[in-house]
């Protein structure tokens, strides 16, 4: 059995002409075949029961015949074939479910009139990657590099016309878009695309320019100044503006990003703004205490004050000494590890130095030992 008109639009039957508009848009809406879930014959079944029940229920005559006769009267007022998929054609409410153009993209994105392309866009932005030095995160430094880049065409301005002259596209008007509309069983459906004719410009020239071939950019090598200021970490993107690609149709360039990488040092290991260095010197000086020279980042000498009875792998703290905070004025730590320096060689004299010391310190040790007490 034929399921009821007023069942398939979800309203009573003493229901409003308003009433039942509201519903058909609802459902109209939720299962179009364009955007159900649903299996594409199951949607066209559903959306054409949906579109039968209102084309009925709408029409005041159509809908009197039903409620006194039901599908009877209804398929017999209509030659007793019922309803085919090509009565929904000509719905006159179509428009005002899916827009005035009748897309289905006008529920979704809003209008479908045509939509200016060729205004003003801007150029991509580019990368380029810089090694440095931890003596250079230190000081900062300026360099100039090489870029590789578009820019606009000075003979033609940019438009791609022989000595600037271009027209006015006259298949998109200008815009740089043409819409094409279309009827189908769901009403009139609109697609707006490219226009063939000018590539999405809206402008058109009779002669190319020869330098640019009717781009409006050519290719050259930028030379740009980059500041890399102190303190910068390993990865830091610094952003060098207006000095990417050209724009497009008299739109601002792109910008260019600096990566900057940092260098391994040999002597310094580095923990943000702090540094980290090996100290060597001799066993005499870590127990009776003195001084030892080490060499900064600056490459100045600096004066480490060793206190009596240090231990190999101390740590010992030079204030101030490390990297600068990025974009501050505050400076880090130099930390050193103390190690020992041990001779591969000794003379006899300093051999029997050795013997008595090394006898005294280890009777010290047995004097206090587990097995003494």
């Amino acid at each position: 059995m034929p399921k009821d008109y007023y069942e398939t639009l979800g309203v009573s039957k003493d229901a409003t002409q308003d009433d039942i508009k509201k519903a058909y848009r609802r459902l109209a809406r939720e299962n179009h075949p364009d955007v159900s879930k649903d299996a594409k014959e199951v949607a066209e079944e559903k959306f054409k029961e949906i579109s039968e029940a209102y084309e009925v229920l709408s029409d005041e005559g159509k809908r009197k015949t039903y409620d006194q006769y039901g599908h009877a009267g209804v398929n017999q007022q209509f030659g007793g074939g019922g309803f085919s998929w090509s009565d929904f054609t000509h719905f006159d409410d179509i428009s005002d479910i899916f827009g005035s153009s009748g897309s289905i993209f006008d529920m979704f994105f809003g209008s479908s009139s045509r939509r200016t392309k060729n205004g003003p866009v801007q150029g991509e932005s580019l990368r380029y990657d810089v090694k440095i030095t931890l003596k250079e995160v230190l000081d900062g430094m300026s360099e100039e590099i090489q870029v590789p880049k578009t820019s606009s065409c000075k003979d033609c301005r940019g438009t791609g016309g022989k000595d600037g002259k271009v027209d006015t596209c006259e298949q998109c008007g200008g815009v740089g878009q043409v819409q094409m509309v279309r009827n189908s069983p769901f009403g009139r459906i609109s697609s707006v695309s490219d226009c063939p004719k000018c590539s999405g410009s809206g402008r058109t020239f009779k002669e190319r320019c020869p330098k640019c071939h009717g781009s409006g950019r050519i290719s050259r090598t930028s030379t740009v100044s980059v500041s890399i200021p102190k303190g910068v970490e390993d990865g830091t993107r610094l952003r060098v503006q207006g000095e990417g690609d050209a724009g497009y149709n008299g739109g601002p360039p792109g910008d260019l990003y600096v990566v900057v990488h940092v260098k391994e040092d040999k002597r310094f290991e580095r923990e943000g703004v702090n540094l980290w260095a090996e100290m060597t010197t001799t066993y005499p000086r870590l127990v009776l205490g003195g001084t030892e020279e080490v060499t900064t980042l600056e490459g100045e000498t600096a004066k480490v004050t060793i206190p009596p009875g240090t231990q190999v792998g101390s740590v010992l703290r030079l204030s101030g000494k490390g990297l600068p905070k990025f974009r501050g004025t505050a400076r880090g730590d130099l930390f050193l590890r103390v190690m020992i320096n041990v001779p591969a060689r000794v003379t006899e004299e300093e051999r029997e130095c050795l013997r008595k010391l090394d006898e005294k310190a280890g009777s010290q040790r047995k004097g206090k030992g587990i097995f003494k007490k």
